[in-house]
């Protein structure tokens, strides 16, 4: 059996299509299983997810890696396939997991991630990704957590997904080098996912960056669980701007009391 594990927060409005492309594989419904494990969300999500899934699991751990690792442990199957809630997968996905891992021998596989809905910056990152495979000369597979699958017990061998949100695919794709787990990139084991919340460059060049720091330098993995978040640096910029005009507002008007007195003096004065 293959089992299929999906993170979720807040994604009512992607997730069953999602689901929907998982009901139309072409390989039996009971030859694999739907595991959603939602971190605590506040919309519809769980309610259309239950509509569809085989188990829908709150979890108690941290990060994106923990709600993957999560669904991991509540599996029944002896392949992991991993994705994402706004990611769309062709009909013979799993049968081509099956045929790299089952018939083919491998412990993990992987394949090309598009966008449906592109973007400059998905472009870009699309071209950048495509660099991913110099690296698979020497070895090593960077996988993407959208598209990746994994026999479980190669999987617990690596140790699994640590409690981090930011490289957490990048960081099981290190440990699987590290057991010497046989790789493989599968060019028909195609994705499509969505670019949503890819909205600038500086932005997504800032998460890496970050991530990347925390992973080497700080090595503070609390540090890797949640994303630099852009929107608040900006409100913050924005109120210390308001701040300052009601400093300089506060000012000119103390100004112009003091000017209306001075004018009033010498009024008397003459």
């Amino acid at each position: 059996m293959i089992s299929i594990i999906i993170p979720v927060l807040n994604e009512e409005e992607t997730i069953a299509k999602c689901l929907r492309s998982l009901l139309k594989q072409n390989c039996p419904r009971d030859s694999y299983e739907i595991i959603i494990v939602d971190g605590g969300s506040s919309d519809n999500t769980c309610e259309i997810a239950i509509s569809y899934a085989d188990q829908v699991i709150r979890q108690k751990s941290e990060g994106i890696g923990g709600a993957r690792r999560e669904g991991a442990m509540t599996a029944n199957g002896e392949i992991l396939a991993f994705t994402d809630a706004d990611t769309i997968h062709p009909p013979f996905w799993l049968e081509i997991i099956a045929k790299d891992l089952i018939s083919g021998g491998y412990d993990v596989c992987t394949g090309p991630v598009r966008f449906y809905n592109r973007t400059a910056l998905s472009c870009i990152v699309q071209g950048w990704r495509k660099h991913y495979n110099l690296l698979q000369i020497f070895g090593f597979f960077w996988l993407i957590g959208s598209n990746f699958a994994v026999r479980k017990d190669i999987y617990f061998k690596a140790g699994g997904h640590r409690e981090i949100s930011i490289l957490e695919d990048y960081d099981l794709s290190l440990r699987l080098a590290d057991v010497r787990a046989l790789c493989i990139c599968d060019k028909k084991m195609e994705a499509l996912t969505s670019a949503r919340r890819m909205t600038g460059i500086f932005g997504y060049t800032r998460i890496y960056l970050t991530g990347f720091y925390h992973y080497y330098i700080t090595k503070n993995n609390d540090a890797l669980l949640s994303y630099p978040q852009p929107k608040k640096i900006s409100f913050q910029q924005n109120a210390a701007y308001t701040n300052l005009k009601q400093v300089r507002q506060k000012i000119s008007k103390v100004k112009e009391k003091k000017n209306l007195k001075n004018l009033r003096l010498n009024f008397r004065l003459n």
